[in-house]
């Protein structure tokens, strides 16, 4: 999002210009969404796949560039760490097939990759956390060399003033730190982009933040890292403390994390989430466009606000706002939380999940918030990540005004009819919905997420002698295998 950056060092007088720029953006989208018909068109889907690149026995393998080098797919991106790589997939209509469609863009987009990687004995790997990672995977030379992450990593590590440091306990505990931005890279995801038009913006986010602990529940498919047993969904806990730039013990107010849920339900408009951006978070890259934000008259295309959109691609919300010049202008939800993986067909189940509540659910969606005060969404947020299938989140009581602990399995099962309602009436057809939805029931009915695989097979290998890492080893052997069939995570035997 936003200008390229084309170098890592900036002056002082480039920052306080970007400042100024920032304040100048902000007062033009008010301006902009004040606009009759602004933002208007059909509500659109739209992805972005992390994944792992490795050798054959599951390491790490730094060959992004040759892949991008090898590809020449404008599609492609490289991530932060030298064994990453992003796809992003191609908008679709939202009426219609878009499942169907983005399965296919998946699969397509997947097989062109495992083809390029197989070239240097190489393997793409879906997966919210790789379980082979070892923390000597994640010195300094694990970072792309790419001026946008330099000067990322030089921001935050003047911000600090220290090194940076990751402390999370589950089944087991781990604790490690690095001088370096590099332990965020162990995290991939698969990221899902709702075009929203400004007049149904706030409830249509509230319902996303709303929902995203009962998806990510189910999503689940990061239970490892560094060979421990931690959280469900690891990565919640993993990549707010390996960007965390905030000074601590300094005897003054603490910021908060630039990787949040977020600090309260929307009230009016989606300028909020921007001007709250600002005023929370300072400019880590102040790259300022050639084109400056006050050029633009209204009446004209849409400008690029390009200082606002670099400076929200710098604050990862588990949700975020996004703002985008293309075909007219227009905002979209970007949804962070999920994984990546297991396979293309259950990242679409997860797509149908997480879309059909919030179209289903947001038109009563005062009713569901003003029950449900927002630190205790928040505190489902977390539950969810660390307990996945076995959480019990805070949710309204029937028939009465109070909150109720209710098991997340349960509480999906009740819910899962609005999905399919939410669906239908955005105009996707039966068949598409019927297909993925139909996955969701299977994992629900069997009580089975990518990470409770993973931990099921883990278990099975060491109950049989066999030590830590190799067991991993063979984890994501058998998982590999199984990511091949495309056959929903639901149906993976656990049998060793």
């Amino acid at each position: 999002m936003g200008s390229s950056v084309d170098r890592d060092d900036f002056t002082e007088a480039e920052a306080r210009r970007f400042d100024e720029r920032l304040q100048t953006s902000l007062a033009m989208l008010q301006t902009l969404l004040r606009q009759p018909g602004f933002g208007s068109g059909e509500p659109s889907l739209g992805a972005e796949l992390e994944t792992y690149i490795a050798d054959g026995d599951g390491r790490v393998l730094p060959i992004n560039r040759q892949l991008m080098a090898a590809l020449q797919d404008p599609q492609l991106q490289l991530e932060l760490n030298r064994f990453n790589i992003e796809y992003n997939l191609t908008p679709l209509p939202l009426a219609g097939s878009p499942l169907q469609a983005l399965e296919r863009q998946l699969c397509q987009a997947l097989a062109r990759l495992q083809k390029a990687a197989a070239a240097y004995q190489g393997q793409i790997i879906p997966i919210g956390i790789l379980p082979t990672l070892r923390r000597d995977d994640l010195g300094p030379r694990a970072m792309t060399d790419l001026p946008r992450y330099r000067a990322l990593e030089r921001a935050l590590k003047r911000l600090r003033g220290e090194d940076f440091d990751v402390e999370i306990h589950g089944v087991d505990s781990v604790h490690v730190s690095s001088a370096h931005v590099v332990l965020e890279g162990a995290n991939t995801s698969f990221q899902v982009h709702l075009r929203v038009t400004p007049t149904r913006y706030a409830e249509t986010f509230n319902t996303v933040q709303l929902v995203t602990p009962l998806v990510l529940a189910l999503a689940a498919n990061s239970p490892l890292f560094l060979q421990r047993r931690l959280w469900d969904e690891t990565r919640i806990a993993l990549f707010p403390q390996s960007v965390d730039c905030r000074a601590h013990g300094r005897g003054r107010w603490q910021q908060p994390s630039r990787v949040a849920f977020g600090q309260g339900w929307m009230r009016r408009s989606a300028w909020e989430l921007f001007a709250e951006a600002v005023a929370l978070h300072p400019p880590l890259i102040p790259r300022n466009s050639d084109t400056p934000p006050e050029a633009w008259c209204p009446g004209e295309d849409a400008p690029p606000l390009a200082e606002l959109r670099l400076h929200m691609s710098t604050i990862w919300s588990w949700n975020r706002a996004v703002y985008d010049p293309v075909d007219g202008g227009h905002l979209r939800v970007e949804i962070r939380s999920l994984p990546a993986g297991p396979t293309a067909q259950d990242m679409v189940a997860n797509t149908a999940l997480m879309l059909g509540l919030v179209l289903g659910m947001r038109d009563d969606v005062e009713r569901w918030v003003s029950a449900i005060p927002f630190r205790y969404a928040e505190h489902n947020f977390y539950r969810a990540a660390r307990a996945g299938l076995d959480a019990c989140l805070l949710w309204p009581h029937r028939q009465h005004h109070r909150l109720v602990e209710v098991p997340v399995v349960e509480l999906l099962e009740r819910l899962l009819p609005y999905a399919w309602s939410g669906l239908r009436a955005a105009g996707v057809t039966d068949a598409d919905v019927g297909r993925y939805l139909a996955v969701i029931e299977e994992r629900l009915a069997t009580r089975t997420s990518g990470a409770r695989w993973q931990r099921r097979m883990l278990a099975q290998f060491e109950q049989r002698g066999v030590q830590r890492l190799e067991a991993c080893r063979l984890v994501v052997q058998r998982y590999c295998e199984a990511v091949a069939t495309n056959q929903p995570v639901a149906h993976w035997s656990t049998e060793v």
